[in-house]
């Protein structure tokens, strides 16, 4: 399979799930929770959390969008309980790695 069929497959899976209220890499059904914005530049550890663990909620990549005052607490978002679990301990483990 070539690579325009990977991601025209790919996409198809993450609408299904999408459709069904649930994460397309675990199969959970998701959450709405509030999450911490994040702003400016990803780090590469961001971007690769959000490639695991799309539904990690721990924070919301907002990039360099300005957003209003009165919302800067706490972004919506769903969460799929799994990717949070496996983000946190992914994270912990580069956390470990970088005080080594």
């Amino acid at each position: 399979m070539d690579r325009k069929e990977r991601l025209r497959q790919q996409a198809i899976k993450e609408i299904k799930a999408f459709k069904q209220n649930k994460c397309w890499v675990h199969g959970d059904q998701l959450i709405h929770g509030i999450s911490e914005p994040s702003y400016g530049l990803p780090s590469g550890y961001d971007v690769e959390v959000q490639k695991r663990y799309p539904f990690h909620g721990l924070f919301v990549d907002l990039g360099c969008l300005a957003i209003p005052s009165d919302q800067t607490q706490g972004q919506t978002t769903n969460i799929c309980p799994t990717c949070q679990k496996e983000a946190i301990v992914y994270l912990d483990s580069i956390e470990d790695e970088e005080e080594e």
